[in-house]
C-alpha cells in the first residue's frame, strides 16, 4: 500500500471514530445514536383504510385468507365458518326460514346481549328499540325502524343474524366486531326489547340448529368443529 492510499486511509478512519464519538456523546439520553439503513426496520405507518401501491388492489387493509378461520376461534363455535348463506336476497330469506338461535336461552346470555346491544346498537336502534337513539335524535340518521313497529315486529331471528353479518340498508356489517356467539346474545336482547315493546313474553328458547339452505346461489356447506 503506498503512502497516499495508507494517509487516505487514516484520514477516512479518523473521521469516522470522530463522528461515531461525536453523535455518542449526545446530551439527550432518548437520542438513539447513529441509524444505519433505518427506512429496512423503521416502515412507513400506513392509514388503515388508506392506498398501498404494494398491493395490486391498492388496498393498505388486507382482508383475511378466504375460508380461515381467527386463532381459538372455531372451538366456541357449533359450526365453522365461513357463514352458509349468501349475500343476496335469496340468502336473506333462506336465514330466515333456517338459521334459528342455538344458544338455550339464560339470564347470562341476555346480560352478554343487552351490553353488546349497549356498546354496538343503542346509538341507533335507542335504549328500547324504538329506532330513537342518539344519532337519530341528532339528525345523524332517519328512518330506523323499530323493533316492535309493522316492519320488524315479525322478522325472524335467523333474519336478524344475516343483517348482523352482511349489514342491510343502513346498517352495515357487525361480522368483524360481534363474533358467532355475540351475534345470538345480541339477538336474545332485541327480541326481549320487541317483546316488551309488544305487551309479549320474548321467546325462552329455540330448538332448531343453523343448518345451510340449498338456494339458487351456490353456498359453502358448513363443517362441524372438530373434536
Amino acid at each position: 500500500m503506498t503512502k497516499n492510499a495508507r494517509s487516505i486511509l487514516y484520514t477516512l478512519s479518523a473521521a469516522f471514530i470522530g463522528s461515531m464519538i461525536v453523535t455518542s456523546c449526545s446530551n439527550n439520553p432518548l437520542s438513539p445514536g447513529v441509524e444505519y439503513a433505518p427506512d429496512m426496520y423503521r416502515g412507513p405507518a400506513l392509514e388503515a383504510y388508506g392506498v398501498s401501491t404494494v398491493f395490486g388492489d391498492s388496498m393498505a387493509s388486507r382482508k383475511p385468507v378466504a375460508g380461515t378461520i381467527p386463532r381459538n376461534h372455531a372451538e366456541t363455535l357449533p359450526f365453522y365458518e365461513p357463514y352458509a348463506y349468501p349475500n343476496t336476497n335469496e340468502g336473506y330469506e333462506a336465514a330466515g326460514l333456517g338459521l334459528k338461535n342455538p344458544l338455550v336461552a339464560s339470564a347470562e346470555d341476555l346480560a352478554k346481549g343487552e351490553k353488546i346491544y349497549t356498546n354496538f346498537c343503542i346509538h341507533c336502534h335507542g335504549a328500547k328499540g324504538d329506532g330513537n337513539g342518539i344519532l337519530v335524535e341528532r339528525d345523524k340518521f332517519a328512518g330506523v325502524p323499530s323493533y316492535y313497529g309493522a316492519a320488524l315486529k315479525d322478522l325472524p331471528e335467523g333474519k336478524m343474524y344475516h343483517t348482523i353479518y352482511y349489514g342491510k340498508n343502513m346498517m352495515g356489517s357487525h361480522a368483524s366486531q360481534i363474533n358467532y356467539n355475540e351475534r345470538w346474545q345480541v339477538i336474545r336482547w332485541v327480541q326481549k326489547l320487541r317483546a316488551d315493546g309488544l305487551g309479549q313474553s320474548a321467546p325462552s328458547d329455540s330448538t332448531a340448529s343453523p343448518a345451510p339452505v340449498a338456494t339458487a346461489t351456490a353456498v359453502t356447506e358448513i363443517l362441524p368443529v372438530k373434536k
